[in-house]
């Protein structure tokens, strides 16, 4: 184990316990059960949304981080329901080089509890100044997408390893070929 992980040692090591999660997750979607809303008469429905799947997998996760890298800063979107986010060094970004970890266990969480395939597990290494990699998960479409600074977007299969994905291509559309916008 270093002191400072790099961003892409991050990724390469929590990318099979994510792939796990992401396993997880869509195994027990037609089963899963949702939580007590986030915020309580919140206006965002979406936003509200909780399930036992984002509070499983992002105990996994901080146990993987605290078992592996417990000097790490880490940030879980669900941190005010775990028991483990008191056990991390910091849940803020730090000073340069001291990277925070972000993660949303089930992005899109009401589209999860409705059924549907295009939720993501996502986790973010942060910089002072800015990200240094993020790996989006999509277990029901088994894809996922990864980035480090400066070097590009990959897409893989959930069985492949980082080095095993494809650069990511988009072709700028011919003008005169974009969607119209309507007014109003």
């Amino acid at each position: 184990m270093t002191t400072h992980p790099t961003p892409r040692h991050l990724l390469a090591t929590l990318l099979p316990y994510l792939t796990t999660a992401g396993a997880y997750a869509h195994q027990i979607q037609t089963q899963i059960q949702s939580q007590p809303d986030k915020a309580e008469g919140g206006d965002n429905f979406f936003a509200s949304a909780l399930s036992d799947a984002d509070l499983s997998i992002q105990t996994m996760v901080e146990v993987v981080l605290l078992g592996l890298f417990p000097q790490v800063r880490f940030y879980g979107e669900e941190h005010e329901q775990t028991y483990n986010t008191k056990y991390f060094r910091a849940t803020d970004l730090g000073p340069q080089g001291d990277y925070l970890i972000t993660l949303d266990p089930i992005d899109g969480t009401q589209f999860y509890l409705d059924g549907h395939r295009n939720y993501q597990v996502i986790l973010a290494v942060l910089n002072h100044d800015d990200y240094e990699a993020a790996l989006a998960i999509t277990p029901g479409q088994d894809l996922y997408y990864y980035t480090l600074r400066g070097q590009g977007t990959f897409r893989g299969r959930l069985h492949q390893a980082l080095e095993d994905c494809e650069p990511l291509r988009i072709n700028a559309p011919k003008p005169g070929h974009l969607p119209r916008l309507a007014n109003g």
